[in-house]
C-alpha cells in the first residue's frame, strides 16, 4: 500500500449555484486546514452568497457567512483565518442566482 504524503496542498473551484454546493470534502485519513477562499462576482449586478461548514458528525450545516452580498465585479474572503477541518467536514456554497459567482478555495491537507 501507497503511503499517504504528510502533507498536501490543494485548490478546487466551483460555481456558485441556488442549490448548495458542495466545494470540498475532507477525505478519510486526512484533517485539512482552510487556507484561502474568495467568492468572485462576474456578473453585472450585486450578487448574494452563503458559505456552510458541515459537520455531519456534529450538528450539520453552520453559517460561515450568511446573504453575503458582493458588488459588481467584486470579490469576499468569506472565512477570515484558519478554519481546522476533520474528517467528513464540507465546505459548501450557496447563491441567489446561477452563473453570477465563482468559488475558489485552498486548503493544507495532513495525514494522520
Amino acid at each position: 500500500m501507497a503511503a499517504l504524503a504528510l502533507n498536501t496542498y490543494k485548490t478546487v473551484r466551483a460555481e456558485v449555484t441556488t442549490g448548495i454546493t458542495t466545494v470540498y470534502t475532507v477525505p478519510n485519513g486526512v484533517s485539512a486546514i482552510h487556507l484561502f477562499s474568495i467568492v468572485s462576482n462576474t456578473s453585472s449586478g450585486i450578487v448574494t452568497v452563503t458559505v456552510y461548514h458541515n459537520r455531519p458528525s456534529n450538528g450539520g450545516s453552520y453559517e460561515l457567512i450568511k446573504d453575503a452580498r458582493i458588488p459588481t465585479t467584486d470579490a469576499l474572503s468569506p472565512i477570515s483565518g484558519s478554519l481546522v477541518l476533520e474528517v467528513g467536514d464540507r465546505i459548501e456554497v450557496q447563491g441567489k442566482s446561477n452563473g453570477t459567482m465563482k468559488f475558489t478555495l485552498s486548503v493544507l491537507e495532513s495525514a494522520k
